[in-house]
């Protein structure tokens, strides 16, 4: 009986172990980084001007078949002197979303964001928009999404 007491031990321990693992990973993967530090991935960067003025960039996602989800991976880098909070974003269409937290973003850092194209119902080529708003200025950060969905 108590080697399977030990065994059932040690086979938590493992869990455990295994589980806080990857809880690290995860906390990791969505920690902030110096802008310098961010090896692969789209990069999208907030400056002082883009918050006087507003500003714009395009996110293609390429060709996609009807029905299909597609996700893509970005950074929100802050160049300007003071830290950024991303409020809330606005959107043209139900079919794109925005993952993000409203945690700042220190001066030379970035976060991750993550960006969703839902292509279901859509045909042709296809041109959406997402305002990323910030609580530092009243402009916003206008992506355009783009999709050929067949």
């Amino acid at each position: 009986m108590l080697q399977y007491a030990t065994t059932a031990t040690t086979l938590l321990f493992v869990i455990l172990l295994t589980a806080t693992a990857c809880n690290s990973h995860t906390a990791q993967r969505h920690a902030h980084k110096p802008i310098a530090e961010i090896g692969r991935g789209r990069i999208l960067r907030i400056t002082d001007q883009m918050l006087a003025t507003g500003g714009s960039d395009t996110v293609r996602f390429g060709r996609l078949h009807s029905g299909e989800i597609a996700v893509m991976h970005l950074w929100i880098a802050n160049e300007t002197e003071r830290p950024l909070v991303i409020s809330d974003y606005l959107r043209s269409c139900g079919c794109t979303t925005l993952e993000f937290d409203n945690q700042p973003i220190l001066s030379g850092e970035a976060k991750p964001v993550t960006l969703t194209f839902d292509s279901r119902g859509e045909r042709g080529w296809q041109l959406k928009t997402v305002d990323i708003l910030s609580t530092e200025s009243p402009c916003s950060l206008r992506l355009f999404v783009e999709a050929d969905v067949e």
